[in-house]
């Protein structure tokens, strides 16, 4: 039996007890109480095992708890840690990438300017060689139109001396 309710039986019995008449006081059985409370001093060792168990088992729930928890902070830190590396590396990898944009572009726009210039300069190079060309065969022309009329006034002379 338990010992709530030997002590409630043992109330039972005191509050069930007759009264002696003119005072305050009860007569009891008096084996009966003494039965209750031994029967009340055999359940209190099991009653403060059970106890003692319950206190250890909270103990022990308390301690699982308090490392679970352990556990999930540092998972969480772990977590946000990372998260917060991997969100670096991307940082250094978008600045990284805007780097090279920037230097590719540069370096095309440099390459641009340079092919416009030794374009320019190429036909500039053709374009001087074509004057030159154009300018001899001028000359070339003329003087292929004046050795004709030298030649020509030459014959008539000739003619005119016959």
């Amino acid at each position: 039996m338990d010992t709530r309710k030997l002590l409630e039986e043992l109330e039972n019995v005191v509050i069930n007890s007759g009264e002696l008449p003119f005072t305050n006081k009860k007569m009891v059985d008096r084996d009966e109480v003494v039965r209750l409370i031994d029967a009340i001093n055999q359940s209190l060792p099991n009653e403060l095992e059970s106890a003692k168990r319950i206190v250890a088992d909270k103990e022990r729930i308390m301690l699982d708890a308090e490392k679970k928890a352990d556990d999930t902070i540092a998972q969480a830190k772990d977590y946000i840690a990372r998260i917060t590396e991997e969100s670096e590396l991307v940082k250094q990898a978008q600045e990284r990438a805007n780097q090279i944009v920037s230097a590719a572009n540069q370096s095309s726009e440099e390459l641009k300017n340079s092919s416009v210039t030794y374009a320019t300069d190429v036909l500039k190079y053709v374009e001087t060689n074509l004057e030159n060309m154009l300018d001899s065969l001028r000359k070339n022309r003329q003087s292929l139109i004046d050795s004709n009329h030298v030649s020509s006034s030459a014959q008539n002379q000739k003619i005119d001396q016959k």
